[in-house]
């Protein structure tokens, strides 16, 4: 395992799972017809409007933006949900399909 970045951890222990990029509304459509038992969404906007529909079926959320107050952070403290946020990722590469995992300290990690 890599370390790729650091955020704040906003809910649960945090988690592991194959990262979906979601940039669009068009892409949580999508997200919506495949099976999300193992799914880490990651956004880079602090709202939850978009995303909360996939909150009762993912492991987790990571967000580049935001924090404890967050709205997509406190919704996700509703569905007890593992949920980092303000995250700072230093990857180049395409991260989208890739299995990570970030702990109860707020490290995140590329497993692949």
């Amino acid at each position: 395992m890599r370390k790729i970045g650091q955020g704040n951890v906003t809910s649960g222990k945090g988690c592991s799972g194959t990262l979906r990029v979601i940039a669009s509304i068009p892409d949580v459509l999508q997200l919506m017809q495949e099976d999300l038992g193992e799914i880490v969404v990651f956004t880079r906007e602090a709202s939850a409007t978009a995303v909360t529909p996939l909150f009762p079926k993912i492991k987790g959320v990571m967000c580049t933006l935001g924090g404890a107050t967050s709205h997509l952070a406190i919704v996700a403290r509703e569905f007890d949900l593992a949920c980092i946020m303000g995250s700072n990722i230093d990857y180049e590469g395409e991260l989208d399909g890739c299995t990570v995992n970030f702990n109860a300290e707020g490290e995140i990690f590329l497993a692949n």
